[in-house]
């Protein structure tokens, strides 16, 4: 009997351990739609005042693109072998031109660009855009610039845009995300196997029939796993939304600390667990919780019923509770 008792708890916990998965393989994870969402709710997560920084900020970085400076043409210089040799070139071609007594236009130009190449310090910055999966698409950023300052983008939406534009490659590689790659792997595995996935549940709930060996009691196991499964999908949300009203989420100093506006604070790092937290859920998993605590709860009633006319007997059924 209790190697009987023993085994009904294995299967149900199993059982739901695999369809609490299975449940949340529901929000599969596109790396880069995902990651635009966690720095938007950043951005939405933040105050004011840090917003307006931030935004000043990047805005401030659009007008350096409009003038075709900055980091933009070291991109191009960098990822460009032909033109990385035509500027050595011209700086041996503009030091003969000096010697022989020539005239050269915009000459401090061209003494600033020959001292970076000289020095080193062209090689060294070029050697940040060595992986080719995080070099940024600038004429997009451009494109979002030129947008918010036409008043088709908010300052979320600029933000997101400009800071996740690295990713908006096809080749962004997720496994350089360990954790979010994992992930990656097991809603992988389990898409690609989703019907052995069913064949193994369908065998756990006729395993647990053949072990509680009652109808009744087995529709009332049935409505306790329902039950679990609604609290471990509603309970960690309604935590979450609970500490945001009375506590709340800052993620001033995340978002600050992007841009190097302001120091990062360790005690942020709770805000992004429970904003990554909140990423996992969609509307799908929410009204699934709610119907699954609904029929758990049912379970109960039809339970008390079942006692109150006698279809299930007294010893009986304090033997299952002691199961449960």
């Amino acid at each position: 009997m209790a190697l009987k008792r023993l085994l009904i708890w294995l299967v149900k916990n199993v059982l739901v351990l695999l369809l609490i998965t299975l449940i949340f393989s529901s929000a599969t994870l596109d790396f880069p739609e995902f990651v635009r969402g966690i720095f938007g709710d950043v951005f939405a997560y933040s105050s004011p005042e840090v917003q307006k920084e931030v935004v000043g900020k990047l805005t401030g970085a659009c007008s350096s693109l409009e003038r075709g400076s900055g980091i933009a043409t070291l991109q191009q210089i960098c990822t460009n072998d032909t033109l990385m040799s035509s500027m050595k070139e011209n700086c041996r071609s503009y030091k003969e031109l000096k010697n022989q007594g020539y005239k050269i236009e915009n000459e401090e130009e061209m003494i600033q660009s020959c001292e970076q190449v000289e020095s080193g310090e062209l090689d060294a910055a070029c050697k940040k855009f060595d992986s080719k999966s995080t070099i940024t698409d600038f004429s997009e950023i451009g494109a979002l610039c030129r947008d918010y300052q036409s008043g088709k983008l908010n300052g979320q939406d600029f933000f997101v845009g400009v800071v996740s534009s690295p990713l908006s490659g096809k080749d962004t590689d997720m496994s350089q995300m360990e954790l979010l790659g994992k992930y990656n792997k097991t809603i992988e595995f389990l898409n690609k196997n989703i019907i052995l996935f069913l064949f193994v549940l369908a065998g756990l709930i006729a395993v647990l029939y053949l072990l509680i060996g009652n109808m009744n009691l087995f529709i009332l196991t049935l409505s306790g796993i329902s039950l679990s499964l609604g609290a471990l999908i509603l309970v960690p949300y309604v935590g979450i939304i609970a500490y945001d009203k009375f506590v709340g989420i800052d993620a001033s100093s995340i978002l600050g600390s992007i841009l190097g506006l302001i120091e990062f604070d360790f005690k942020a790092i709770i805000s992004v667990i429970l904003l990554l937290f909140l990423r996992t859920y969609n509307s799908f998993i929410i009204s699934l919780g709610i119907i699954l605590a609904g029929a758990g709860i049912g379970g109960k009633f039809y339970g008390k019923m079942l006692k109150s006319q006698g279809k299930i007997k007294e010893s009986k059924l304090a033997k299952e509770k002691k199961n449960n």
